[in-house]
């Protein structure tokens, strides 16, 4: 685990001594799909934002026609220029505390409105009391435009195993519903990438058939339990677009 952090931490800062290291400029994103680039000299929350762009020109826009705001970013040639897409697609690893430590890793793909919410689906495999592959469906609202930003997500689904069968031929394991929430934060350190940190609650419900004396055809019964596992969640992702 030790290294796994410190891997993470070497990550972030390399990254970040790499972005320093080049020219800055703000950028303005417009909901109509225009692009101010130059640097930020007023920045009122809720009202207006004045730039200066190119030629020493200052441009005041008002809050309500700007789509986000991002601070310091690298100045790329126009030949390497492109559009920041509306669908993001975020890879996470996942860790649940709990009486049994267990973890995962998802692949989610979300579309980002205009008014900061997002909404997306996906897959992963995942660890509780035996593999499993869950299907997911996540919500989340940012709460503001620049290039940090705190959020809250909720998600829901749907478990299924990874193999039905346990060690022996009269265990069947089968899925179940899940759910979570939770709430984050988020580092754009360049303009289609960021860093994705959050801590939240996350529900699995599973069920195990198990058939008795399977040898005797007589006496032979099924039992079922059902497992629900309550886990507190923190979880590391690198989202992109």
């Amino acid at each position: 685990m030790k290294n796994v952090y410190f891997l993470i931490t070497l990550f972030v800062l390399v990254l970040a001594g790499n972005v320093s290291a080049q020219s800055k400029e703000d950028i303005v994103y417009l909901n109509n799909g225009s692009i101010l680039r130059g640097k930020i000299i007023e920045n009122v929350k809720g009202v207006k934002t004045t730039i200066e762009i190119i030629g020493h020109n200052i441009i005041v826009v008002p809050d309500s026609v700007i789509k986000m705001i991002l601070m310091d970013q690298a100045t790329l040639g126009k030949d390497h220029e492109n559009i920041a897409s509306p669908i993001e697609m975020a890879a996470s690893v996942n860790f649940y505390g709990g009486s049994q430590n267990s973890g995962g890793f998802t692949f989610i793909t979300a579309y980002s409105f205009p008014f900061r919410l997002s909404v997306g689906g996906g897959i992963g495999i995942e660890w509780f009391d035996h593999q499993q592959i869950p299907f997911i469906a996540e919500v989340k609202y940012s709460f503001l435009k620049g290039s940090f930003s705190p959020f809250v997500y909720a998600l829901g689904g749907y478990a299924v195993p990874l193999s039905q069968k346990a060690d022996t031929d009269w265990t069947e394991y089968h899925g179940g519903p899940l759910a979570g929430t939770g709430a984050g934060l988020r580092f754009n350190f360049t303009r289609r990438n960021a860093l994705v940190f959050n801590i939240g609650y996350r529900y699995q419900k599973t069920k195990t058939v198990t058939n008795s004396y399977p040898w005797m055809s007589s006496q032979a019964y099924e039992t079922y339990r059902y497992d629900k596992f309550n886990r507190l969640t923190f979880t590391f992702g690198f989202l992109f677009n």
